[in-house]
């Protein structure tokens, strides 16, 4: 996991650089957009951005999916778990006493 995030921290620091450079070094690299002409090296971070944050929704779903899953697995558990003390305490109660045998010759 550590290796993960290492490598997440190197490709963002990647592309902020690549960015930065493109605005700084390439000045003239304009799009056309709806709202006006957009550099590339802004688009290419906002992509990113955006990209990122749509990966940390998708994580934010499977993790709440996992919680949601183990809570009921947890509550299944709990629940097999008080059948299995109930049912030991009255079989302990429900054995009959026979009088001829418990005591001994």
């Amino acid at each position: 996991m550590i290796v993960l995030n290492w490598l997440a921290f190197l490709i963002a620091l990647a592309v902020a650089a690549v960015s930065w450079g493109l605005y700084t070094y390439q000045p003239e690299l304009l799009l056309g957009t709806p709202w006006g002409p957009v550099h590339v090296g802004i688009l290419l971070a906002g992509s990113f951005a955006l990209g990122a944050l749509v990966m940390a929704l998708y994580a934010l779903a499977w993790w709440v999916g996992l919680r949601r899953t183990l809570g009921r697995r947890w509550r299944e558990l709990r629940q097999v778990r008080s059948e299995v003390e109930n049912l030991k305490r009255a079989q302990v109660q429900e054995i009959p006493v026979i009088p001829d045998r418990d005591q001994q010759p």
